[in-house]
């Protein structure tokens, strides 16, 4: 959870100018009436675009449009922003029922919201298996983003109950101020979450940060030189297959990630000997760096494949010491066995 979004300028400043166009809207009369319904329909918007904007992973969030205050265009935002808050208020007269409704809301409007955000699908932000998805998909981030908004909502009422009052400030349009940078910051938040969790999700206009990207694009250019590879071996030419994968290794310059790409690709295929025989060399290598969890994963994983797979003796009595230090004695035996 990045909680750097909650102090975003633009969320800040949106939040200031929607709290004084809701003061004046409490000011205006009948015409506030028509304003009201506007400021609320635009609010319901930023607020998902707030939401997206982070999702996607954008640092400049976008600044509140005229767009926005349109009555025509999609008012689906609106009844999914008032629905949850709407219930809460329905039930509050009977208790305990008010406060389990309160309770459940809580629970659920992060992954409804987030739902909202990424599919714009009323009907599908409070689907039951949808909701418990986005939870469990999340984790127990999901359970400290739940902690995190309504405490900033608990905060802000807080705030504006007892401290508020006793400087002797404007209540009312400061009141709207708060209220609304709670909603965004909230908003903010579940975005966030989702950036964090955004392999397990479908974001539409995702930034892909630079790191990745490189990585995306190494992984390209190493998975041609592999196919190549391949259609050269399944074709027949076996030491031409064999030459184009140790250019691969050695333009890589012979490193571990370029090895442990090229097992769990080659293992891919139907023969699993050139796994084998990568992992041969790779094993002894684990374990001289420290990554010996990995170097016993690795020949395990080898041994599955063909049970007469095997390394130098001193890495497997490495890997036979290290078994039994995590209390696996068997599998220590085992190894000192082969």
């Amino acid at each position: 959870m990045n909680w750097s979004v909650v102090k975003n300028p633009t969320i800040i400043i949106s939040a200031a100018a929607y709290g004084f166009l809701a003061y004046v809207v409490t000011r205006a009369g009948l015409f506030g009436l028509w304003l009201g319904i506007l400021l609320l329909i635009s609010l319901g918007r930023y607020c998902y675009a707030v939401l997206r904007a982070t999702a996607q992973g954008r640092e400049n969030l976008p600044a509140v449009s005229l767009d926005s205050f349109n009555p025509i265009g999609n008012v689906m935002v609106l009844w999914h922003i008032v629905l949850f808050p709407g219930l809460i208020l329905a039930t509050a007269p009977w208790q305990p029922t008010g406060s389990i409704v309160a309770i459940l809301v809580a629970c659920i409007f992060p992954a409804s919201a987030a739902l909202m955000g990424l599919t714009w699908n009323l009907a599908h932000s409070l689907r039951p298996s949808a909701l418990l998805g986005v939870a469990r998909t999340i984790g127990s981030d999901y359970l400290l983003l739940v902690i995190a908004y309504v405490g900033i909502f608990l905060g802000v009422s807080i705030l504006l109950t007892w401290v508020v009052p006793q400087l002797m400030i404007v209540t009312a349009i400061f009141a709207f101020m708060f209220e609304t940078w709670a909603l965004l910051a909230s908003f903010a938040l579940i975005g966030s979450v989702i950036r964090t969790h955004r392999h397990d999700f479908e974001i539409r206009g995702e930034i892909i940060p630079r790191e990745e990207g490189l990585l995306e694009l190494r992984d390209k250019e190493w998975r041609r030189d592999l196919d190549r590879a391949y259609a050269s071996i399944r074709g027949g030419l076996v030491a031409s297959g064999y030459d184009t994968l140790h250019k691969l290794v050695e333009e890589n310059q012979n490193s571990l990630d370029i090895n442990h790409w090229l097992v769990e690709n080659l293992f891919d295929w139907e023969e699993k000997k050139y796994a084998l025989e990568v992992a041969a060399k790779l094993i002894p290598r684990l374990e001289a760096t420290g990554n010996i969890t990995g170097a016993l994963e690795l020949y395990r994983r080898c041994r599955h494949y063909d049970a007469s797979f095997s390394v130098a003796r001193k890495t497997i009595e490495a890997l036979a010491a290290h078994a039994e230090d995590m209390g696996q004695q068997g599998l220590a035996d085992e190894l000192r066995l082969t």
